[in-house]
């Protein structure tokens, strides 16, 4: 994903907030639409401006991986 975007951003805040659980990570961005496997979606690069990532999904995803 290019670097500066606002997908990447997303996903930094998301490293640092669930560390190496990249089930949690990736998972989320996937949920909501930003990326599609390992890749971002046109939609995502379009949409992620301002998008916060959802502290509903986040939890419930920290209860899968542990």
């Amino acid at each position: 994903m290019p670097a500066g975007s606002a997908v990447a951003d997303v996903e930094r805040k998301l490293k640092k907030r669930y560390g190496k659980n990249k089930r949690a990570i990736y998972g989320t961005l996937n949920k909501i639409g930003l990326m599609r496997g390992n890749k971002a979606t046109k939609k995502g690069l379009r949409r992620a401006k301002g998008k916060k990532p959802p502290r509903t999904l986040g939890h419930k995803m920290s209860e899968m991986a542990g």
